[in-house]
């Protein structure tokens, strides 16, 4: 007679429950007040803001941002200035994933924001002051008017008690995060 071993339902749910316990200590801690998320939504909105410029720089023709005042969202663009105003079109892509390169923090999973603000200063007066594209030599301008350089441009990320912000220094179109 051969006797059959196996386990009993009180071993099987006694492993899972252990094995439960280690995974939960292992996987981080994506708390909604953690710097980490914050920390990657400002990278998402300067990663943006770099890609536009360098795009601008390689190829020698004007390429941009968008980011509207109090939304969570920044869309990088190529301007059409053979018209007056300049023309947006939204169909630069992400070279990585090749989507478009828009990114909506509401919708990115590892990221966290409560508000996102931005400030401006130009060297004149800008109609549009969250459509910002860079010339052949990394400029950052104004879109409407086309010809009002960007002094600086700062995006604010706000989580609890946490704060971001996002800075496009103008002439030199250095972007930085503190």
């Amino acid at each position: 007679m051969v006797r059959q071993r196996g386990f009993t339902l009180l071993e099987i749910t006694l492993v899972t429950a252990i094995i439960g316990i280690i995974a939960l200590s292992v996987i981080p801690n994506f708390s909604s007040t953690d710097p980490s998320r914050l920390d990657l939504a400002a990278l998402e909105i300067a990663d943006a803001m770099r890609f536009a410029r360098s795009e601008a720089i390689r190829f020698g023709i004007p390429r941009g941002f968008r980011h509207q005042f109090g939304q969570e969202r920044i869309r990088v663009m190529r301007p059409d200035m053979s018209v007056t105003p300049a023309t947006l079109i939204f169909d630069v892509y992400q070279p990585a994933s090749k989507k478009l390169y828009d990114i909506d923090l509401n919708t990115e999973p590892f990221v966290a924001v409560d508000t996102v603000n931005q400030s401006t200063t130009f060297r004149g007066t800008c109609n549009q002051p969250g459509d910002i594209y860079f010339d052949a030599n990394g400029t950052p301008w104004c879109v409407d008017p086309r010809t009002v350089l960007l002094e600086q441009f700062d995006v604010t990320l706000t989580l609890g008690p946490l704060a971001r912000v996002v800075t496009l220094h103008g002439f030199t179109g250095r972007v930085t995060i503190q």
